[in-house]
């Protein structure tokens, strides 16, 4: 009796150890292997450019830390905020919240770009966005004037941004799409200061006049200067 129980112990054991083998052969094989991530939610980066910030080699999607893969993407300047979904056997699908560009900057190395809360996201393409606001005269340096910047972008109405195609920072002045020079003054009151310029726009398009240059620093005495 004692010899068929240490028998059928036995059989159950190898029968064990051959199941753990077999999974361990199952996990390692190229089946779980995979060398490319599918990506979602891309705007302005692109597939190409995150696959060779990875540099994701062939590896076994068993043996891959997505801890490491979600921190390696959240050090991009462009990335929010990264998500690693796996599907079997071997998809890895990462889904991307990109920072949202507000503005643009020039400079010497090609387009920067300005998210709104102040970050500075480096050129991913040799060329500006054309909707996007530029910003002069601004001190990259400066994270203090980064972040004033950006909260004064992020005031505009929707119904001016379009209009709006350059902010110099030092002149403290926007300059619209039809040449129009906006004096802002201290950046205090801004809201009412929107507010104002967008009356004074309107009033000036029912009367069918074009200002050459609007001076809402002083918000209870603004001075419109009309193009002649």
């Amino acid at each position: 009796m004692l010899n068929e129980l240490a028998s059928v112990k036995n059989a159950l054991s190898v029968l064990v150890l051959a199941l753990v083998v077999a999974l361990y052969l199952f996990a390692n094989s190229p089946f779980f292997e995979t060398d490319h991530v599918e990506w979602t939610g891309l705007v302005n980066l692109t597939s190409e450019q995150l696959n060779a910030y990875l540099d994701l080699s062939v590896v076994n999607v068993w043996r891959l830390d997505m801890r490491d893969l979600v921190a390696d993407l959240n050090a991009h300047p462009w990335i929010a905020s990264a998500k690693v979904t796996w599907r079997w056997p071997n998809r890895l699908i990462v889904s991307i919240q990109e920072r949202t560009p507000i503005a643009q900057i020039p400079t010497e190395g090609g387009w920067m770009f300005l998210d709104k809360e102040g970050h500075l996201l480096p050129p991913i393409q040799q060329r500006a966005l054309p909707a996007l606001p530029i910003v002069t005269s601004v001190d990259l340096e400066a994270q203090e004037q980064l972040v004033a910047t950006a909260r004064l972008i992020t005031l505009i109405p929707k119904n001016l941004l379009p209009s709006i195609s350059e902010w110099n920072a030092q002149a403290r002045a926007f300059v619209t799409r039809t040449g129009v020079e906006i004096l802002m003054g201290e950046p205090v009151d801004l809201e009412q200061k929107f507010a104002l310029l967008e009356q004074i726009l309107e009033d000036l398009r029912r009367r069918g006049e074009q200002a050459a240059r609007i001076d809402l620093g002083v918000p209870k005495s603004p001075v419109v200067t009309v193009d002649r």
